[in-house]
């Protein structure tokens, strides 16, 4: 998700909730070119800030080096707290309240500013054996290569958003468009059908008519 602030006050505008998103069926590095012109289109140059919200996933981060590498990075917040549950899951298994009683302070904090607090308390965890182990570690580092997009309770004194689920909703709708029941793809008919809906969407048929 990108999003831009253009005026006094930090007055943020999603812009990738605005568009239809480039399909995950294309290569990743190469749909950043449709997302960035779609963006520039909306009026990204002119922005004064911008946020890129994304998951975990490495590629996601690759795309906002490659193309938007001055904007604010900041992991979702849904995403983030994900990882602190899968963490408390193997340092408590499934027991309540020990899980909820470990997990939900570490939550509220890390929205809440104190995520260096948060980050400290996770990489002093003690170590373990076994698959236990592997686990914490994972987590550990997740939370590591992550550690400077956590700033929720800044972004959120800026008005800017900490979850990105506009975006979600739009690659859902459209992963329902194309998933229903029944429905068979080859690979290049998916991305030819996919590149057509954006184009219908984003408003520029005519574009790509002539292009043709």
């Amino acid at each position: 998700m990108i999003g831009r602030s253009n005026r006094i006050g930090w007055g943020f505008r999603p812009l990738s909730a605005r568009f239809a998103p480039p399909s995950a069926a294309t290569i990743p590095i190469w749909f950043a070119s449709p997302d960035n012109w779609e963006a520039l289109r909306e009026g990204l140059g002119r922005a004064r800030q911008m946020l890129f919200l994304g998951d975990g996933a490495e590629w996601v981060w690759n795309l906002k080096k490659d193309r938007w590498n001055a904007a604010v990075g900041l992991l979702d917040f849904y995403h983030g707290s994900q990882h602190l549950w899968d963490l408390g899951r193997a340092l408590h298994g499934e027991r309540q309240p020990e899980l909820s009683q470990w997990v939900q302070p570490l939550q509220h904090w890390m929205r809440h500013g104190k995520e260096r607090q948060v980050l400290r308390q996770i990489a002093h965890l003690k170590k373990r054996r076994g698959q236990t182990g592997k686990a914490i570690r994972r987590e550990q580092n997740c939370f590591y290569t992550h550690s400077g997009r956590m700033n929720y309770q800044e972004i959120v004194n800026r008005g800017w958003p900490v979850g990105s689920g506009a975006v979600e909703s739009a690659c859902r709708q459209k992963q329902c468009r194309f998933k229903r029941r029944g429905q068979f793809w080859t690979g290049k008919g998916l991305r030819n059908l996919c590149s057509l809906d954006e184009a219908r969407r984003n408003h520029h048929w005519d574009q790509l008519r002539a292009s043709n």
